[in-house]
């Protein structure tokens, strides 16, 4: 496959790099340095186990100046950019091209949509771990499952992505639920991620502090409501041991919103909290607390220049 990556960052670069190995793979970033780095290093993994491997058969360009269509275009830049990027990169969707999203949040599918035909489009969750150091340098801190599936009956293409995931080596599950995995992953994202980027602080917090973790319970609890509402259920306590399991798991680490905050850039909260508050408004269900943390989030965002 010609596979075309959008968002060279941590995530986009560990996928980049695998399915280099099967693939004529290009990466499309907004951030020149880096795609220059990529360009003329490669990409640089470095495993959990502390080993490097280079590869560089990869090609990078800025974002918007790939003027060729391809077979699989997969998103990763962070969800409050999706839209920009899609429109700076429509030329890559052809009238076959698969399109994959694998990005935090929900609702990215909806803005896929606009590009390409909705049988063409797989959504999905990673959970692998990597941290971006820059000119194309990833630490991959930890390998999980990609589990992908569609909304839209889109089986075959679906079958074909990910028999193309795991030729490259990296272990993929098909849902035929996607959505109850989209949900379970938006369960953890908008209590830890959020609420660990507001007050500053390691994941495993959360769980240690009684106050943190009844906030974090008023959080997911409304969340379950509206994806009920929205034809999916869960058991609230099933959903709190999955927020507690990635907390006692991730304990000294910190999210990926909590480090957006401490480089003072815009936070993916609209496509979290945010999404919650959205879908919520469809069906008539109360969300106090998602809607507070998402206007602390956009007031903390508010005071970046305000101080060092």
């Amino acid at each position: 496959m010609v596979i075309a990556i959008i968002g060279a960052g941590a995530m986009g670069c560990l996928y980049g790099a695998y399915l280099s190995k099967e693939n004529d793979v290009i990466m499309l970033d907004s951030y020149e340095p880096q795609v220059n780095s990529i360009n003329q290093n490669g990409v640089t993994l470095i495993e959990a186990d502390g080993s490097e491997k280079v590869y560089k058969n990869v090609k990078a360009y800025k974002s918007g100046t790939c003027k060729d269509s391809v077979d699989l275009v997969i998103v990763f830049v962070k969800s409050t950019y999706t839209e920009q990027a899609l429109e700076e990169n429509k030329d890559l969707f052809g009238k076959d091209t698969f399109v994959m999203t694998l990005q935090n949040g929900a609702g990215n599918d909806r803005k896929i949509k606009k590009y390409v035909n909705q049988c063409n489009i797989i959504i999905g969750t990673s959970k692998h771990n990597a941290v971006n150091l820059g000119e194309g340098k990833i630490k991959h801190g930890g390998s999980g499952m990609t589990t992908i599936g569609s909304n839209y009956n889109a089986d075959n293409v679906v079958e074909a992505v990910a028999s193309c995931l795991g030729k490259a080596g990296i272990e993929v599950e098909v849902s035929d639920d996607i959505q109850r995995i989209i949900w379970s992953k938006l369960f953890v994202n908008l209590s830890i991620n959020t609420f660990t980027a507001l007050i500053q602080t390691p994941i495993g917090y959360m769980i240690q502090n009684e106050s943190a973790w009844n906030f974090a319970k008023r959080l997911v609890y409304e969340a379950v409501e509206v994806a009920e509402a929205d034809g999916t259920y869960f058991d609230r306590r099933e959903a709190l041991e999955m927020v507690r399991d990635v907390c006692t798991k991730a304990g000294t680490g910190y999210s990926s919103m909590y480090q957006d905050r401490k480089k003072k850039i815009k936070m993916e909260i609209d496509a979290i909290n945010g999404a919650i508050v959205e879908q919520a408004k469809l069906y008539g269900v109360p969300t106090p607390y998602n809607s507070l943390i998402v206007d602390l989030i956009h007031a903390v965002e508010g005071a970046y220049d305000l101080y060092d």
